[in-house]
């Protein structure tokens, strides 16, 4: 058994999910990591080009340590949340707010989706979806973001057929 925060253990209890079998944890997300640490790296390149050392000061206190501190507060509610999946059904957490719980007979399919941008011969991108339909027409996608996406969608269409 997996042990569960106290929010998600009253969620699961009000749709009677049962006892949590397995979690998928979420991993930081990439373009806000690098927009978190661009102006720390600009304040370096000034500071050494330009050797205005307090011009690179005012960068650091002004504009990255706000941008730095909204990153750490986004990036832990991205990371203590995940997906819980329980005997009964499984939540979709983000921080303490529970946006999903949804029991196995409320879920019509699970598919993996994979789509790919080419230029010509030349693969550029590539995305992952696991879409979630639901008997009341809902769905649910959860993107590349959770770091196993395809045994996720594997234990999640096993379990709700």
């Amino acid at each position: 058994m997996i042990p569960t925060p106290p929010h998600l253990r009253t969620a699961a209890a009000e749709r009677d999910l049962g006892d949590c079998l397995r979690r998928y944890r979420r991993r930081p997300g990439v373009i806000g990591t690098f927009f978190a640490f661009a102006p720390l790296a600009g304040a370096l390149a000034i500071g050494i080009r330009e050797g205005d050392t307090t011009g690179a000061l005012a960068m650091v206190l002004f504009v990255w340590t706000p941008l730095f501190l909204c990153w750490c507060v986004s990036t832990r509610r991205r990371l203590d949340g995940g997906l819980y999946v329980f005997d009964g059904g499984f939540t979709d957490v983000h921080g303490r707010k529970v946006r999903h719980a949804i029991t196995w007979p409320e879920v019509r399919s699970v598919e993996y989706e994979t789509r790919s941008l080419w230029a010509g011969l030349i693969p550029v991108a590539a995305t992952t979806n696991c879409v979630i339909e639901l008997r009341n027409s809902r769905r649910i996608e959860l993107d590349g973001s959770y770091r196993t996406l395809r045994r996720l969608a594997e234990d999640l269409h096993a379990r709700s057929v």
